[in-house]
């Protein structure tokens, strides 16, 4: 008996949310970009995160652990697929950069990595943080976790700001969305996690410059979170959309600019099927 393939590669699309979110945070807009393009979706969550978030304060293991841990659920999920697409919001879409060249360098991975999708991308977040806390955030980082592990009250004194849903969109109905979300974290968290959504930025952005998978990155001008990238920073694989007045969030909402980012990562998936 002979098979012969018809049609649309057998793809599924693995996405990762960002810092405070959880793994179902951006449902509608994920499953409203894939309509009946026939793929697969898979949304990740991170240590720490929804539920756990309760108790754990959105605290997470070391980047590099983490990214072990995506390159893993990845393989799992990818067994019987040709290709994968790698998506992610913020600090995990940093870290689908970083589990991007991890999966391309490894030779028991069989399926293609066809695309990456990095909406909002973490690069560039340092401007968020004292100085004083950059400079030392290596040493800072693993006695804040020891703090929160240990010394639960003593903790408060090394962590970030609460979360502004205000930075996140200028659509108020998305605001409120997010303040309403009981799975999204909006108080204060350890900078043990803050130091790996920095280092994990920094060290995506170069990674990026050496892989050579297409790439699609959508950005807001006036972020106040994530600082947008450049598009000359990048060869040619990485195509970047720069939008207005979107702040930290392309993807949820009504707004034009919203609509015209969702059907950007659209095409980008079927133009790989």
């Amino acid at each position: 008996m002979k098979s012969f393939q018809i049609g649309a590669k057998n793809t599924k699309v693995i996405f990762l949310h960002g810092l405070r979110g959880h793994g179902l945070s951006q449902q509608a807009a994920l499953e409203h970009m894939v309509k009946n393009l026939g793929v697969s979706l898979v949304s990740l969550e991170l240590p720490g995160h929804g539920e756990e978030s309760v108790q754990r304060h959105c605290l997470v293991p070391p980047y590099p652990q983490i990214t072990e841990s995506i390159c893993d659920e990845v393989k799992r999920q990818a067994q019987s697929t040709e290709q994968v697409i790698l998506m992610g919001y913020s600090f995990g879409a940093a870290l689908m950069i970083l589990a991007a060249e991890q999966l391309e360098t490894d030779q028991n991975f069989i399926p293609e990595i066809a695309g990456i999708i990095g909406v909002s991308t973490a690069f560039d977040v340092g401007h968020n943080v004292p100085s004083w806390q950059l400079m030392l955030s290596k040493a800072i980082a693993p006695i804040s976790r020891f703090l929160f592990e240990k010394a639960w009250r003593l903790s408060s004194v090394l962590t970030i700001h609460e979360m502004n849903a205000e930075l996140i969109s200028p659509d108020k109905t998305v605001s409120r969305a997010i303040e309403r979300d009981p799975l999204v974290y909006k108080g204060r968290i350890p900078l043990a996690t803050s130091a790996q959504v920095y280092y994990a930025g920094v060290e995506s952005k170069e990674v990026l410059k050496r892989l050579s998978i297409p790439t699609l990155l959508l950005h807001s001008k006036d972020d106040p979170i994530a600082l947008a990238p450049n598009a000359n920073t990048y060869g040619d694989n990485v195509h970047l959309r720069l939008f207005e007045k979107l702040r930290h969030n392309c993807i949820d909402g009504i707004s034009r600019e919203v609509v015209s980012a969702r059907k950007a990562i659209t095409k980008f998936i079927a133009n790989k099927l």
